[in-house]
């Protein structure tokens, strides 16, 4: 059984003028600040715009990171239509030494639940690391709880869920009828609810990309103590100002202002999309530096 715990930050897929991946941005997220405290990454997920990026991209990308970060441990999603794009993707992934897949439900159609588990059972027939399903409601088809127990019991090679939703009802579920698998918190808004309720063993973080000293920290806070609630508001003001964007452009802004990587964009933006980010990039700039000032200072 493969026990994937810990902080992994979800990296952005920044690209330059051209649409190529930007690879000096690229590069440079694989050494945030708190790296140490990180268990890995993760790369092609929702953050990284998965549904954007081509199979070569994707081989560059974890070519990098096994250049850059020969012992990290990573995590790959391998969004696709259908299985063979997954399939495929999960191949790649494997290649290059990732510590499994995270694997969405196919997007724009809708598809019922034993549509859901035939298409998760042949993709984990033939991936050859450990397949952690993506429940991504919001842009996918959802997983049901009973869907999740049955693949979990039923697939040696499907390990435990990365659940973005928001609901904590799959890995309650998972808890309660003790399945053997790995809860992993692909929200962060969801986060803190699942770290009270002892119902999570890692989180895949999109904020971490931008303030991995905050999510570092905060997972690794005892529930109650006056560190953990402190962290804990400040990841709720910073995901309320996050909300106006579309995802993943705050985290984008975010880490610009940073200086991690180069924000970009699918298309144009708005006059109003201009001056929302502009709000952000203000707002931000003066409260990140307060709260990674504190942080830093705590841990020196």
């Amino acid at each position: 059984m493969t026990q994937i715990r810990g902080v992994y930050a979800a990296l952005l897929a920044p690209r330059n003028e051209y649409g190529a991946i930007d690879t000096d941005s690229l590069r440079r997220q694989f050494d945030l600040p708190e790296r140490e405290s990180m268990t890995g990454y993760a790369v092609n997920g929702a953050t990284g715009e998965f549904t954007y990026a081509t199979p070569d991209e994707l081989a560059l990308t974890l070519k990098m990171a096994r250049a850059v970060a020969p012992s990290s441990r990573i995590l790959v999603g391998i969004g696709a239509g259908d299985v063979r794009g997954a399939v495929l993707r999960g191949k790649i992934a494997a290649y290059h030494g990732a510590q499994a897949v995270l694997l969405p439900m196919p997007s724009f159609f809708p598809y019922r639940q034993d549509d859901l588990r035939a298409f998760s059972m042949a993709v984990a027939d033939a991936v050859p690391i450990p397949v952690l399903l993506y429940n991504l409601p919001q842009f996918t088809s959802g997983l049901e709880v009973d869907t999740v127990l049955s693949l979990l019991r039923s697939h040696d090679n499907i390990v435990g869920i990365k659940d973005s939703g928001g609901s904590l009802d799959i890995v309650r579920a998972m808890t309660v009828e003790k399945v053997s698998g790995t809860r992993i918190i692909g929200n962060d808004s969801a986060l803190c609810p699942a770290m009270e309720e002892g119902v999570c063993d890692g989180v895949v973080s999109g904020v971490a990309c931008a303030l991995p000293e905050l999510m570092t920290e905060l997972f690794a806070s005892k529930p109650g103590s006056k560190n953990y609630e402190l962290n804990k508001e400040l990841l709720k003001e910073f995901i309320e100002h996050l909300n106006p964007l579309p995802t993943p452009w705050g985290l984008k802004v975010a880490s610009e202002v940073r200086g991690f990587t180069r924000a970009s964009y699918p298309f144009p933006l708005s006059a109003e999309r201009v001056s929302e980010i502009a709000s952000l990039q203000t707002w931000f700039a003066d409260w990140a530096k307060q709260v990674v000032s504190t942080k830093v200072g705590k841990a020196a």
